[in-house]
């Protein structure tokens, strides 16, 4: 049988200090005696006692009373001093009964919104920002601020939009519980202070190809990749605007993927025909200025850096429609990206003419080739190594120019040229940066070329360039040298050369 003084100790157990002290209370009251003893602030005996600080898990954290389903639009309010006030919950039994008391109860609630956001402003010059605490949850991303202005501007539920909003359907407040702020509170959604970076909506499939874009092909196509790459840089933004470049970008992407995929090669076929015909379309239908524009400047690029990877034998007519481009677009302002487009031109300009005739390779070759090299050119300090390097690769392209001029304009033997040719293209290492640059360069060195050293030593390197981008022009460009060399008797070797290699060496 149980004895009373166990009865009694059950019954009443002491205070909450006593208890986590695991001593046994006094039961003194107000307070016990051995938590006065230890200074120790008692809660009494008797009573329901809950820790003064906010809670650390759960939905209600930060909040100093639980809260079971806690309304987006409804947060604790913080003061000056910050201290948060709990909310006024009212349970499932005590809320309004009908859907026009909610009604009326969130009226009340916006008349005192509005009120609070124009005393708000009011004060503003005299509020300080710095001494208000803003209440991040976890679950949300929204924001309640009490009396403290912000740059953002304030949104707040007007009597209007109100009606409105309690037609839309899924517009009931929870069927569990209700919040309620009281009446001296204001409730107002702020917006971010900052506009965050719009995302274009890209399919997955588009995102894929841009980035294979992005990491292969571009690199390819400029001498310095860790330097600038306009085709990532540029293009790649232009094209999430623009559809024509957008679509381009992803035939050429997919036409480089088709070398080891197959499956992506109908996809690119047919991306790339779509493309050309529209481009023929708009030049019988669009107005000049919509013609001659930045983004058809952009898609002929793209397509001709196509053209390489396959080693298309139609480059021809994407280069006499980029050469028309670039010679009848008017006047622009000299920005990054007209910058980088006339660069570009420069470049299918110089290293494409003498694949479409003797006669227009000459009248390139034979013009100040540092115009037309202005895309070798980067912002770099005197002693960058990069600098030096650079410096090679373009005596390099002008004694490749020399060497078909002369070839050219008569049938002696240039083995002096070729051998300083060799010194320079030996002068960069075949792992270097830009070392994949010198394809055309050592392809005239190699098609002009009467010595098995000389052969052999700008076969290999266009070797081993193919191994590092596998482009089929380059290939295109290896297997045709046999061809050359056994017509070296029958004529110069630059007047056949649209028929011996009908593909685009760069």
């Amino acid at each position: 049988m149980m004895s009373a003084s166990n009865r009694t100790r059950r019954d009443g157990r002491g205070c909450f200090q006593c208890s986590k002290r695991r001593i046994v209370c006094d039961r003194g009251e107000p307070t016990c005696h051995k938590c006065q003893k230890k200074g120790i602030e008692c809660s009494g005996s008797g009573r329901f006692r809950f820790y003064q600080g906010a809670t650390i898990r759960g939905l209600s954290q930060g909040g100093t009373v639980p809260v079971t389903a806690p309304d987006p639009l409804a947060r604790p309010q913080s003061s000056c001093s910050g201290q948060q006030t709990p909310l006024n919950i009212r349970w499932q039994s005590d809320r309004p009964s009908s859907r026009a008391k909610r009604k009326q109860s969130v009226r009340a609630r916006v008349k005192t919104a509005d009120a609070n956001a124009q005393n708000s402003q009011h004060g503003a010059n005299t509020t300080d920002v710095g001494s208000s605490a803003v209440c991040d949850e976890r679950h949300s991303a929204r924001r309640v601020v009490e009396n403290v202005p912000s740059p953002a501007s304030a949104l707040s539920l007007t009597s209007s939009a109100f009606d409105e909003w309690c037609q839309t359907p899924g517009s009931q407040t929870d069927d569990d519980t209700v919040e309620e702020v009281g009446t001296s509170k204001a409730i107002q959604i702020y917006t971010p202070n900052s506009v965050s970076p719009w995302i274009s909506p890209l399919s997955s499939r588009t995102r894929m190809l841009f980035s294979h874009f992005a990491d292969v092909v571009a690199p390819i196509m400029v001498v310095l990749d860790n330097i600038s790459n306009g085709y990532r840089e540029i293009l790649l933004p232009l094209a999430c605007q623009d559809e024509l470049l957008q679509q381009s970008i992803c035939a050429v992407a997919a036409q480089h993927l088709a070398l080891r995929q197959p499956r992506f090669r109908r996809f690119a076929e047919s991306g790339r025909a779509a493309i050309i015909s529209r481009l023929r379309r708009d030049a019988f239908q669009e107005p000049t200025e919509r013609l001659f524009s930045a983004s058809t400047w952009a898609t002929l690029i793209v397509l001709l850096v196509g053209e390489t990877i396959t080693a298309s034998p139609e480059y021809a007519h994407l280069l006499q429609m980029l050469f028309c481009m670039a010679g009848n677009t008017p006047d622009m302002t000299m920005n990054s990206v007209n910058q980088f487009l006339t660069q570009q031109t420069h470049m299918f300009q110089f290293l494409g003419q003498p694949f479409l005739g003797e006669n227009r390779g000459l009248d390139m070759l034979q013009l100040p080739l540092d115009l037309f090299l202005d895309w070798t050119y980067y912002d770099l300090p005197p002693e960058s190594t990069y600098t030096q390097s650079l410096g090679i690769i373009r005596e390099a392209f002008i004694k490749a120019s020399q060497i078909y001029i002369g070839r050219a304009t008569h049938s002696e033997d240039q083995w002096l040229r070729l051998e300083e040719l060799k010194e320079l293209v030996s002068r960069i290492h075949p792992d270097e940066q830009g070392s994949h640059a010198l394809v055309w360069v050592c392809f005239i060195g190699a098609a002009d070329s009467t010595t098995p050293e000389h052969r052999q030593f700008f076969a290999s390197r266009m070797e081993a360039v193919f191994r590092k981008t596998g482009f089929q022009n380059v290939a295109a460009a290896i297997q045709s040298l046999p061809a050359i060399w056994s017509q070296k008797d029958s004529g110069r070797w630059t007047s056949r050369l649209n028929r011996t290699l009908p593909a685009l060496i760069m």
